[in-house]
């Protein structure tokens, strides 16, 4: 049984509204939302960003060419329209709200359970990876696991929502032009 688009969405937009609820009555002044649009223009945060993409990127369109090339772009020639249309929804729709549970309120809640930094961005990812197991597929919680990481370092370097949920888009939206969307929107992929 999959989970209606709109009931996800839903779903996602509530539980961020709650997140936002309990930072602004619960948590310090200091672990609230923080944009910090300045962080885009920060070539020493944006490099290694850049880097780590073209490395992982390099290694998903290897992985999708080696097990699933049926998909190979399929998305994109199919349907280039709707593919167009996700390219710029999807970020404001989806990664924004995830970025604002996964990492400010996560992250900014729970890191006196953490003391080391490297099990805070574990546990960061797996809390990603995890809410991806509605899509009843391994391939979205494994690679969610490991952007969760990625986006949990971006965050603990310099905690601005608008750094992750771009390098998060960037993720996102190279998956859908690969092919591989399907696994992050309809579920499972028989």
């Amino acid at each position: 049984v999959h989970n209606p688009r709109g009931a996800l969405l839903a779903a996602l937009w509530l539980t961020t509204f709650y997140c936002v609820f309990v930072m602004r009555r619960a948590m310090p002044s200091a672990a609230r939302i923080r944009w910090d649009w300045q962080a885009l223009n920060d070539t020493s945060l944006m490099k290694p960003i850049m880097l780590r993409f073209a490395f992982s990127a390099a290694l998903m369109a290897l992985g999708t060419i080696l097990f699933a090339s049926e998909k190979l772009f399929g998305f994109l020639l199919e349907k280039p329209l709707i593919w167009a249309a996700v390219m710029v929804l999807y970020p404001i729709l989806s990664v924004i709200p995830q970025e604002i549970i996964f990492r400010s309120f996560f992250m900014e809640r729970y890191r006196v359970l953490f003391p080391k930094q490297s099990a805070l961005f574990l546990a960061s990812g797996l809390a990603f990876g995890l809410a991806h197991i509605m899509f009843h597929n391994w391939v979205a919680p494994l690679l969610c696991v490991v952007g969760g990481v990625y986006f949990a370092k971006t965050y603990a370097n310099r905690p601005s929502l608008a750094l992750v949920v771009f390098e998060h888009a960037l993720y996102g939206c190279f998956l859908f032009t690969l092919g591989l969307g399907q696994y992050f929107y309809h579920g499972a992929v028989h």
